[in-house]
């Protein structure tokens, strides 16, 4: 059996290159960034957790720490969008959503070599602007390191490009730094506490952020894609029927419609907030998984990560229901049981899936915001199954 190979870690002179000629101007031109300079004199080695909104938050990181040079733990699904120079940047690819031990012994290494690792402990992007769950295994990890926790977290950086859009907008972006746990404290405090302070460290809301520092976005496609999370209208209680036009969603059934203010306010509706929209739906979700009946059922596509592309593999159907996830495609059959994911990796049009030995997506063939729809089952289903332990 062949050892494995240690990670790569970061060149300098590429990651040097990647902040004055992409990482810069990009903090200046495409958003503008706020922070008082402190996490460059940090001294390594340390862990640094941050919010994950989009991939802002990496380059500014990377940005804010230089000429100091992190390891980022990252998804291997984006190993597909990046070139090959990526590994030479100091990446440790992971799956997302599963214990992997050569993991920590890569980021061993790179804290051995006096070197950062950043981690995004949400392990996915912003739904809406305000925190995915965080489990309680990132502040076990800190303890058995016993190295200094920093976190950042930012505040405006789901604004300049949410998930659920193609366009970006010009927004202030503010980093909030803060070492969490000093070197002299992480070997006596307890896991529950660094959990607790990553947690309270990593709270956000970025629509609130955007009112209470009256930033104004102005785009011809304010709302458009955020049918994709916003599914299911507040009026007629109908599903999938969401449409977007400019700044207007509207419910195709009955015809109620909600514009967006410049500020990031809903108008003409049940809400006036979109997390307040979202959550309403989440307890709506919460109450199906609950009952003997609940069962989602849904038509995708498979596609099976291959080296660094996927290949189609023909139709698949999806059903989660309370024994979990069963998705069957080209004469198979992967079965998840519930519980298994506490959350899922999904955007507008895919599901991510791993299994031991590949990385499976399903994009879907119907139903705008059935994505969505399934990550809030997954995720009710495996709050009530850890509350009825």
């Amino acid at each position: 059996m062949t050892e494995k190979r240690k990670p790569k870690l970061a060149s300098k002179f590429l990651v040097g290159a990647a902040v004055n000629f992409y990482g810069k101007p990009f903090c200046r031109k495409q958003i503008k960034l706020i922070h008082d300079g402190s996490l460059k004199k940090i001294k390594p080695p340390y862990v640094l957790v941050a919010n994950h909104c989009n991939f802002v938050d990496v380059g500014a990181v990377m940005t804010m720490m230089y000429p100091t040079c992190a390891s980022f733990v990252i998804s291997v699904t984006q190993l597909v969008q990046w070139p090959k120079l990526i590994n030479y940047m100091g990446i440790l690819p992971k799956k997302q959503f599963t214990v992997d031990t050569s993991l920590i012994r890569d980021i061993k290494y790179v804290l051995s070599k006096n070197r950062p690792v950043v981690i995004y402990p949400e392990a996915k992007l912003s739904v809406v602007g305000t925190p995915n769950i965080i489990k309680p295994a990132i502040a076990k990890l800190i303890k058995m390191l016993k190295v200094p926790l920093v976190t950042v977290c930012f505040h405006g950086d789901y604004l300049h490009k949410p998930r659920w859009t193609k366009t970006k907008r010009f927004v202030p972006v503010t980093a909030e730094v803060k070492v969490a746990v000093t070197a002299d404290e992480v070997g006596d405090i307890t896991a529950q506490e660094i959990h607790r302070r990553i947690v309270e460290n990593l709270t956000y809301d970025d629509y609130a952020y955007q009112l209470a520092n009256g930033i104004e976005i102005v785009t011809p496609d304010l709302v458009e894609g955020l049918e994709h999370i916003l599914y299911k209208c507040p009026e007629c209680g109908e599903e999938f029927a969401m449409t977007a036009h400019g700044n207007t969603l509207t419910c195709s059934k009955c015809g109620a419609a909600v514009t967006q203010n410049k500020l990031g306010q809903l108008e003409g509706g049940r809400f006036d907030k979109v997390v307040d929209w979202y959550e309403w739906q989440r307890a709506c979700v919460a109450e199906e998984v609950q009952g003997d009946a609940y069962s989602f059922d849904g038509f995708f596509r498979a596609e099976q990560l291959v080296g660094k592309e996927y290949v189609d593999m023909g139709d698949a159907h999806i059903v989660h229901n309370k024994s979990g996830i069963t998705a069957t495609f080209a004469d198979r059959e992967i079965h998840y049981k519930a519980g298994q994911f506490y959350t899922l990796s999904f955007n507008n049009d895919f599901v991510f899936l791993p299994t031991e030995d590949a990385v499976m997506r399903f994009k879907r063939q119907e139903k705008v915001g059935c994505t969505t729809k399934l990550n809030l089952a997954v995720e009710e289903q495996t709050a009530i199954l850890e509350k009825n332990k």
